[in-house]
């Protein structure tokens, strides 16, 4: 999988929201709500842990990807998309969540 692309001068948030129209990736945010799965996966990991304690060992070993890294590693059709995409998220979008 590649990396995503840099950021350049010349990319507006119009380009990008005409490049994500039709896919999951919302075009006034340019973000997709499936980075929220990466997330669940660890919630699910430790709901299962009291009853199968080798559980916990996955637990452990689950690591926090960014953004990027999700979608790329994700496999989902879209995921370089929305990684891609991600590097040009309005300013104002970003802000909140940190």
């Amino acid at each position: 999988m590649s990396e995503p692309v840099p950021n350049t001068p010349d990319a507006a948030p119009q380009e990008w929201r005409k490049k994500v129209a039709g896919s999951l990736i919302n075009p006034e945010t340019l973000l997709a709500t499936d980075y929220f799965n990466h997330f669940n996966e660890v919630v699910m990991l430790l709901e299962m842990v009291p009853d199968m304690p080798d559980m916990l060992a996955e637990c452990q070993a689950w690591k926090l990807k960014t953004y990027p890294e999700h979608f790329i590693a994700s496999g989902l059709d879209y995921g370089q998309l929305a990684a891609d995409a991600y590097l040009h998220v309005p300013t104002a979008t970003k802000a909140p969540f940190g």
